[in-house]
């Protein structure tokens, strides 16, 4: 079904025709985050990270323009880094909107990060292209972390990145690098929060996705599904268990249907500071 109902990447600006009207973008909100980590590097200022997931780009109308000022607002905050939690491509089983994957990561790679941008795939890039995504990504400049480890020297300080791609396996290579977290910061780059069950305690801050926040939320209800195996209390927002920290943004574009009731789009600004 899926096949038959999704058209190639050949729209240029996030063109959903007939349904344009029913796939407007929600505004979307800037989540602040401010973190004083123990064991975390004592710096004369917090280092600043973006974090932006679930692009789902060509989901809504005129998802260029959209997404090109988002990006243009981004900028204004001077991330030291860059961080995207997967999912970039449209997963609407209507409407068009399918933008290429290179017009996608030209638009991200104008935002300019000091110390770098990176990225992790979620499971609806690895539906639609894995290779495409990542090669387009590649090419402007920003570095796929999947199942991969680097590092960043913030004020002479060494942090360790890890990234945790898609949403139905954590692989060998992944409980590896999770396994092997020492007592160094390090920001794991996860798209599902579910790995966030791997994650030992120590100077870690683990950035996850993919679940939209429950992208609906019903008054006295709250979210009823997250489209992961986390439990529902990792669904959306900072969580702190067992001197373990993660932060599961709503995400900027919806699946299956163009639809958010009580969690708007977001994109995610965190500083982190040494306690």
């Amino acid at each position: 079904m899926r096949a038959l109902l999704r058209p190639p990447y050949r729209d240029e600006v996030g063109d959903k025709g007939i349904f344009e009207r029913i796939s407007r973008a929600r505004p979307h909100v800037v989540r602040k985050l401010h973190l004083n980590i123990a064991g975390w590097p004592r710096t004369t200022r917090p280092i600043r990270i973006a974090f932006l997931s679930d692009l789902h780009a060509g989901s809504h109308a005129n998802d260029v323009i959209r997404l090109r000022a988002i990006i243009d607002e981004v900028a204004k905050y001077e991330p030291d880094l860059a961080l995207y939690g997967g999912d970039f491509v449209n997963m609407q089983p209507f409407g068009g909107g399918r933008l290429a994957p290179e017009k996608i990561a030209s638009i991200l790679a104008c935002l300019k990060a000091p110390l770098g941008n990176f990225a992790v795939l979620g499971n609806h890039d690895h539906c639609y292209g894995a290779n495409e995504i990542a090669k387009a990504l590649t090419v402007h400049g920003i570095k796929v972390l999947d199942d991969r480890a680097d590092r960043i020297s913030f004020e002479g300080h060494i942090i360790d990145l890890i990234g945790l791609p898609d949403a139905h396996y954590l692989s060998e290579a992944g409980r590896q690098l999770i396994g092997g977290l020492t007592k160094r910061p390090t920001v794991v780059l996860s798209h599902d929060p579910h790995y966030f069950a791997y994650l030992p305690p120590g100077p870690h801050l683990m950035l996850a996705g993919h679940t939209h926040g429950g992208q609906i939320s019903l008054p006295l209800v709250g979210v009823l599904r997250n489209a992961s195996r986390a439990p529902l209390r990792w669904t959306y927002g900072l969580i702190e268990e067992g001197g373990r920290l993660l932060y599961v943004t709503s995400g900027l574009g919806t699946s299956a249907l163009p639809v958010r009731i009580g969690v708007p789009p977001e994109y995610v600004i965190v500083e982190i500071a040494g306690q």
